[in-house]
């Protein structure tokens, strides 16, 4: 390891250990080091390369030079050749391994393929030639093959005649790859001189965005209207109006910024600038990235773009009907990164927890005045007294030591630029360790799909004992009808421990002190039980109630496998038939394979994708319930099956609703009507039969997409 980083490793060590490190110290050593980093990637003089000589082949050199004014180097020949010896930044790749996730569907790499020479002459080897990944399989043992095709053909003036010649490359390992550097990295050499800084606006905040997307109509998925509305409200300046600037420019900006946004979609993915620009802030710079995904494809995953931002949180901007709220998400982010990008007070640095904790928090931002004041949500349903985060710090003042698990304290944040696990993974583990869930239920509580996850996960996944408190505003009895609902009766049906606690009309702090009291002897004669069954080995033989719990959870999974047919998201709000081929676990997406042939559309997000069996319990579907539901016929058509009747049908399309009401007929059937879910009432398809409400549909009609702790099988 270069000395120099090593130093800074331990700078960084050094403020850690301190009780009351200073952010301020850690992000600038945070920032040396990447930029030590980064720099070590890109070549300078003395180092061996494959350098382009003529007809896109490339061979060994080493360098001499760097011109920083026309981003070229000089460089000589291991075979001495005297000709093409001043080479682009982007035509040269360093002879090392590079990095996994430097490499995606889509990545530009060098290979080698057809040997020049004689064999045992000195200058005699490979030629190695610029391809193209096309394909990425993982491997039992966790490495990854790759398939691709020359990024260049004969129109392109590539010499193809050469022995061994073969247009595609299949199944080699990552050490058989070379990858240019990112030009933009020539900007941290400190023996690269600075370009002018004239006329560069101050950046608060990068934008990084592809221009193809700033084409649609829908303000949701165009990133300008976007970067607009978060100009005009935080006060910020950013990149926006910067016409055609250069590379030194683009490297200054992102370099002195705060905060990086990338508005992700597979044009994003598919723009050589965009990729620059976001691997340069994400792994050169190591700045504050926050990923914003637009529009709904999810090819990108399966690139490096996707690779950089594995496991880490992003705000969804899929249409008009979630723009306010997603906008509020981006607004509380970036003012988060903003904030944390000027801290220079001393600040706590939370340490890894030594032993699980003993509680659960489970709640809903929008219920916690505490969650306001810290500028985290804009509108709060309930009151001071029935705060669950006011709640979580007096409970632990009075439980003698007991630690009690609060998504702000335990989870990273929305940018993981530390290599923190994924948000769902964190959340399951902190539910399995702990020995009781304290869930804070309103109606804004039933209506989030996170809420949802955490609560069905501890009650019906792992049988936890549960303490429901009833949050929110005082009047709001909506969430009794909804799937939450339907669980709480369940487990209140086990015995008075389980009992609800509503703190809607508590008007006095003495009030407030009385049920804080009755929900710490809750949780302590919880924790206790659990603590004496533990000791007693009953942990090794689970209860008959558990037991039926998780092999009911087993049973009912709405994971899909591999070979499993399934209804998959395509494109605008439309779903269709197809098969699971595979499932990358750190995108969280599925590559399935269309019934019709179709190769657009393959990849494709863990909660858009619903195995096609019927629900298995009416308890599963409530008021809120999003649900895929057949509405409107379409004709297939397939290259093995060339339809000619004109009203020939094959299917329905399926499409996501939510559920807005529930009746039960006389004979006992359950019938379910509401309405789509991504759409308004002026913008649903004009396809046959389709409208914006569903009305009485039975429970065998309907479809589950899985939630992510499905999917990840936790």
């Amino acid at each position: 390891m270069d000395t120099e980083v090593e130093k800074l490793l331990s700078a960084i060590e050094t403020q850690l250990r301190k009780g009351g490190a200073e952010l301020g110290n850690l992000t600038a050593l945070r920032k040396t080091l990447y930029n030590k980093a980064s720099t070590a990637n890109f070549p300078r003089k003395g180092d061996k390369i494959y350098a382009k000589y003529f007809k896109h082949q490339f061979f060994p050199a080493t360098i001499d030079s760097f011109d920083p004014q026309s981003h070229t180097f000089h460089i000589t020949w291991d075979d001495g050749d005297t000709e093409g010896r001043v080479v682009s930044v982007t035509d040269v790749a360093l002879d090392r391994v590079p990095e996994s996730n430097t490499i995606g569907v889509g990545s530009n790499v060098l290979f080698a393929q057809g040997y020049y020479g004689k064999k045992g002459d000195k200058f005699s080897g490979y030629r190695w030639h610029m391809g193209k990944v096309t394909n990425i399989v993982k491997q039992k043992d966790g490495t990854s093959l790759y398939d691709g095709v020359h990024a260049y053909g004969e129109g392109d003036g590539k010499w193809v005649t050469y022995k061994d010649y073969d247009f595609n490359f299949s199944k080699l390992n990552l050490d058989q790859f070379r990858v240019s550097p990112n030009a933009l990295d020539a900007f941290g050499v400190t023996d690269v001189a600075t370009p002018s800084k004239a006329n560069l606006p101050a950046v608060d905040i990068f934008v990084c965005y592809s221009d193809e997307n700033t084409k649609n109509n829908s303000d949701a998925v165009n990133p300008i209207k976007i970067i607009q509305e978060l100009e005009s409200s935080l006060k910020v300046k950013t990149n926006l109006k910067v016409r055609n600037p250069t590379l030194g420019d683009v490297a200054i900006m992102i370099g002195s910024a705060k905060v990086f946004i990338a508005f992700i979609s597979n044009e994003f993915a598919n723009d050589e600038k965009c990729q620059q620009q976001f691997q340069y802030a994400k792994k050169s710079k190591g700045i504050p990235v926050i990923p914003v995904v637009v529009g709904h494809g999810f090819d990108w995953t399966r690139t490096v773009v996707g690779l950089l931002i594995a496991g880490e949180l992003y705000i969804h901007f899929k249409d008009d009907l979630v723009f306010k709220q997603k906008l509020e998400d981006l607004k509380m982010s970036a003012q988060k990164c903003l904030s944390e990008a000027t801290h220079e007070g001393p600040t706590e640095i939370a340490n890894e927890p030594t032993k699980p904790c003993d509680g659960f928090i489970s709640y809903c931002w929008s219920n916690s005045l505490m969650c306001k004041k810290a500028n985290e949500v804009s509108l709060v349903k309930g009151h001071e007294l029935a705060d669950p985060r006011r709640i979580k710090h007096d409970l632990e003042s009075r439980l003698e030591g007991r630690k009690l698990w609060l998504d702000v304290e335990q989870l990273g944040t929305a940018n993981q630029n530390e290599g923190n696990a994924s948000m769902f993974e964190q959340i399951a583990h902190g539910l399995a360790d702990s020995k009781v869930i304290i869930s804070f239920i309103s109606s804004e509580y039933s209506q989030s799909a996170n809420c949802n996850m955490e609560f069905n996960h501890a009650v019906k996944t792992m049988g936890k004992p549960t303490i429901p408190i009833i949050v929110g505003e005082r009047m709001s009895d909506e969430w009794t009808r909804t799937q939450v609902g339907m669980v709480l009766g369940e487990i209140e049906a086990r015995g008075a421990s389980s009992a609800r606690i509503d703190l809607r009309d508590v008007k006095s702090e003495q009030e407030y002190r009385e049920k804080v009291e009755l929900i710490c002897s809750r949780v302590a004669q919880i924790v206790r039980e659990e603590e004496e069954k533990g000791a007693a080995g009953a942990n090794k033989k689970k209860s008959n109630v558990q037991q039926k719990w998780e092999e009911a959870a087993r049973k009912n999974s709405k994971a899909p496998t591999i070979g499993d047919h399934v209804i998959s998201h395509w494109k605008g709000g439309q779903f269709f038939f197809s098969t699971i081929v595979s499932f990358d676990r750190d995108s969280m997406c599925f590559t399935v394979d269309w019934d019709d042939g179709d190769t657009t559309g393959r990849v494709v997000k863990y909660n858009e994708v619903a195995k096609n069996v019927s629900v298995s319990s009416a308890s599963e579907v409530g008021v809120g319930t999003r649900v895929l539901f057949p509405q409107g016929q379409y004709r297939l058509t397939t290259a093995d099956n060339k339809a000619t009747d004109k009203n020939t049908i094959s299917g329905y399309r399926y499409f996501e609703g939510e559920v807005t009401d529930i009746k039960t007929e006389k004979g006992g059937k359950t019938l379910f009507s509401g309405h789509h879910s991504r759409y308004d009432k002026s913008s649903v398809p004009r396809f046959k039969d389709v409208k914006y409400e569903f009305h009485d549909y039975e429970l065998s009609q309907l479809r589950l997409a899985p939630n992510a702790f499905e999917v990840l099988g936790m």
